[in-house]
């Protein structure tokens, strides 16, 4: 027995919440599997149907977005710091705005995230310098990086791109941020 509409399409859902780096690429991928694929069932979608899955990457890219954000989370493997989170962000609003979605709502919790990693970037103790080698470090226990060199993996340009992209006032970004980012 062939599994059903709703069975195939929470199987993609599940996909795409659940993918990778590359939320868009999962949902590109759901899409062609369940409309144009040979080997798959030929659907035609539903505009409800394709907006599930495209709402499957947006929260996608949420979790990933606000991981790497998360000051808290700057020792786990998967974390990517501040220069991916940018990258995410881009992909994520060209990715609405191709899919005519508005991204209001998750621009707000991520400038709230990327604030509150500001805070406490300022609250840690001590000076932070960058190394050379911190761009290439694997976030982890043994990692000899400064962490705050690991989250600020980025020049102070991307900072300031990124605050105005998510409509953060220059004037919130604490002024000694550039001592820890990179040239």
């Amino acid at each position: 027995m062939y599994p059903s509409r709703q069975e195939l399409l929470e199987e993609e859902w599940f996909i795409v919440r659940h993918s990778g780096e590359l939320p868009e690429v999962a949902f590109h991928s759901a899409l062609h599997h369940l409309t144009e694929d040979p080997h798959g069932p030929r659907l035609h979608l539903e505009t409800d149907e394709i907006q599930t899955l495209q709402e499957a990457a947006i929260a996608r890219y949420r979790e990933i977005l606000l991981r790497d954000l998360c000051y808290e989370q700057r020792k786990l493997p998967v974390y990517r710091g501040i220069k991916r989170a940018l990258f995410n962000w881009q992909r994520l609003t060209a990715f609405c705005k191709r899919q005519e979605r508005d991204c209001n709502d998750l621009r707000d919790a991520v400038a709230e995230a990327f604030l509150l990693l500001l805070q406490k970037t300022g609250q840690s103790s001590g000076k932070v310098e960058p190394t050379a080698d911190c761009s290439a470090a694997i976030p982890g226990p043994n990692n000899a990086c400064p962490s705050l060199a690991f989250v600020f993996n980025c020049t102070i340009d991307e900072v300031l791109l990124f605050a105005h992209e998510l409509g953060i006032s220059e004037e919130l970004i604490p002024g000694d941020i550039h001592q820890i980012c990179p040239e």
